[in-house]
Order: structure tokens, then C-alpha cells, then sequence
């Protein structure tokens, strides 16, 4: 067990408040920013998200001045989610119904390694921008490849060491940098994809192998980046922005909530038995979000037992070949069947009406 001096106790009861002061500061401002239906479907999502996730804060072991902040933070957002329905019950339906069209989306991408969870990804995020969404897409994984699906030139964009600090109470002891809200993250550090996708990665997580031509991973690197944009990510509360984010391929990242911003986890499965045990151990793990199965790279394989695809993506050489290339599907095979499957998994998201296969 390890011993903690009455200054890490100090410190770490001074951070969690600080934590508790930051979100609740985040989700006031998005209330107070809803001018319309739209704002205020995306103040209570944001107050929703926030609650579920302290939910999961045990109040044991916790001092005084720790539970009178976590309550007063609770309190808060129980406001501003009861405002947010009395705004909604006094609307025309009508209108409630178009805002909740409008509203972005919060889609987690989870699957097995090879399950094909970047090209879903990134061609998901470019067909809902040349829909006239606004996108961000952040990569969570360590083997990094959702910029170049997406059609940037490899990039370290990342958080650069400025907008990342140390924090006693923070996700492996590091958080976003006070006075950087998550949308200003967005804005001064993402770079700009084709079609306007806004993009975050982990930068620059390793040095080249030049024997193996493999990059080394530098866990401290990738932890500080892996903290700051899941606070970007939880925080997000740009009501008209689709947020899509590829988290790292198997079940630890679920487990410890990488994917608590979301609303919609895509669990990608291929034909392998293998991915389909690993999405039978990521399901229970994503709780009450809706989970949408698809399928990818089936040929004549028939569907797992007991997971039902909503969507099918059919292998495709061709995509596999643009792939290997390093280019961007949605730009090097625009008319495959695979990327129609995709744009498919776009209006089941989005609540369209969603084309048989062809």
C-alpha cells in the first residue's frame, strides 16, 4: 500500500476540486451559450456526460472539502439538465424534433486490432463532412493511421507541451492545460483534413527504429497525449459538431472509459473468430450507449453467432490496395462498395433513412 505524505494529500484533494471546478465551469458555459433548442439539447447532453462519468467516482476515502465540491458540481448539472427539459417541454415538438436532427454526434470506434476500425472511421468522418457536417476526429491509438486514412500527410498534430499539464487527480497524472477550453483545443491544434475534418492524434509518440523502421513508443509522451484529449473529448460541447474518435484496438481502452464522451460505440468485427470474441468482451463493456455492429471485409463468410451486423462493409481488393498505398479511401476508390456501406453507417447515425445494399 503505498503511503501518502500530508502534502500529496494536499495536493491531490487541491487538484480533484480544481478537476470538479473545470467541468463544471465547461458545462455553465454551454447552458449559458443555448440561444436556441439546439444549444440546449447540447448544454444537457453535456451535463448528462458529465454526471454519467462521476458517477463513477467513489465518494469513500473522499475528505470534506472534496464532497462538498463533487455535491456542488452535481447540483449544478442536475440544473442545468432540468432547465434544458423545461426549454424542450415548452418548444414545438416539431422543433425539438429538427434540433435533435442537427445535433452532432459522440461516436466511439472499437473493435479488434485489423477489424478495419480506421478506414470506418475516417471515411465515416469525411462522408459526414462533405454532408455539410462539422467534423473532429481524434485517433486514440498508439499505432497511429487515421490521419493518412483521412488524406493528410503523416503529421504529428498533436497537443504540443503547452496545453498539457500535470495534475495530481488527472488521468496518469496529467490533464489539458488550465485556461484551454476543449473547443480552443480544437481550434489552435488540430489540423485541418480534406473536406474540413478537424483531426487531434497522440503526435509524436516515439522515435524511428532505423533497423526496423518501426517507431518506439515513449509511454510518458503517449499517456500525457491519451489524458489531455479525453479531456478534450469529454468536454466537447460544441453542440453542432460530430466528434468521432478511433480508439485503440482491443478491450483495454473500454475498460478504463476511453469511450465515456460518446453516445454511439461502433464496434467493428471482421470474419475472424478472433475479432468476434473480442467484441463479445467489449459489448458489456460500453453499457447504456447504443452499440451498432458492423461487419467488415466479408466475403461469403456468414454472420457471428449472436452479433447481429447492422451494417455490412464487403471486402474490397481495391480498398485493401488503397490502403497499402497510404491513401485515403473515400479519394482513391470513391465508388467502392465498401465506402457506400460506410456512407450507409453515416445515415444510421445520423437517423436517415438508411439504402438496401446494392
Amino acid at each position: 500500500m503505498t503511503m501518502w505524505t500530508d502534502e500529496q494529500r494536499a495536493a491531490r484533494e487541491a487538484a480533484v476540486i480544481d478537476g470538479l471546478e473545470r467541468r463544471r465551469a465547461v458545462a455553465v458555459a454551454s447552458a449559458e451559450a443555448a440561444a436556441d433548442l439546439l444549444g440546449w439539447l447540447g448544454a444537457q447532453r453535456q451535463a448528462r456526460s458529465y454526471r454519467r462519468t462521476a458517477s463513477t467516482t467513489s465518494r469513500d476515502r473522499q475528505s470534506d472539502a472534496i464532497l462538498a465540491a463533487l455535491d456542488r458540481y452535481l447540483a449544478t448539472l442536475e440544473s442545468i439538465d432540468r432547465r434544458a427539459d423545461e426549454q424542450l417541454a415548452a418548444a414545438d415538438p416539431d422543433a425539438v424534433a429538427d434540433a435533435r436532427r442537427r445535433l452532432g454526434l459522440r461516436v466511439a470506434m472499437i473493435g479488434k486490432g485489423g477489424a478495419g476500425k480506421t478506414v470506418i472511421s475516417s471515411t465515416l468522418a469525411r462522408t459526414l463532412a462533405r454532408r455539410g457536417r462539422k467534423v473532429f476526429a481524434a485517433d486514440l491509438d498508439t499505432c497511429p493511421g487515421l490521419a493518412i486514412s483521412l488524406g493528410l500527410a503523416p503529421t504529428d498534430a498533436g497537443l504540443p507541451a503547452e496545453a498539457v499539464e500535470e495534475s495530481a487527480a488527472g488521468m496518469y497524472g496529467w490533464q489539458l492545460a488550465g485556461g484551454i477550453s476543449p473547443e480552443e483545443a480544437v481550434e489552435r491544434f488540430a489540423a485541418v483534413a480534406p473536406d474540413g475534418v478537424r483531426f487531434l492524434g497522440l503526435g509524436k509518440i516515439g522515435a524511428v527504429d532505423t533497423a526496423t523502421g518501426r517507431s518506439t513508443i515513449d509511454k510518458d509522451e503517449t499517456r500525457r497525449s491519451v489524458a489531455a484529449i479525453l479531456q478534450i473529448l469529454l468536454g466537447f460541447s460544441a453542440p453542432d459538431w460530430d466528434v468521432i474518435a478511433d480508439l485503440e484496438a482491443g478491450p483495454t481502452t473500454p475498460f478504463e472509459r476511453y469511450h465515456g464522451f460518446s453516445e454511439d460505440v461502433v464496434v467493428v468485427v471482421g470474419p475472424a473468430w478472433r475479432s468476434a470474441m473480442t467484441a463479445r468482451r467489449l459489448l458489456p463493456m460500453v453499457e447504456a450507449r447504443r452499440s451498432i455492429i458492423v461487419a467488415n471485409r466479408f466475403r461469403d463468410e456468414p454472420d457471428h453467432p449472436g452479433l447481429s451486423p447492422a451494417i455490412r462493409v464487403p471486402y474490397d481488393p481495391d480498398l485493401t490496395q488503397a490502403e497499402r498505398e497510404g491513401l485515403s479511401p473515400i479519394d482513391a476508390v470513391p465508388d467502392s462498395p465498401a465506402v457506400a456501406a460506410i456512407a450507409r453507417l453515416a445515415d444510421l447515425l445520423t437517423g436517415q433513412p438508411v439504402p438496401a445494399a446494392g
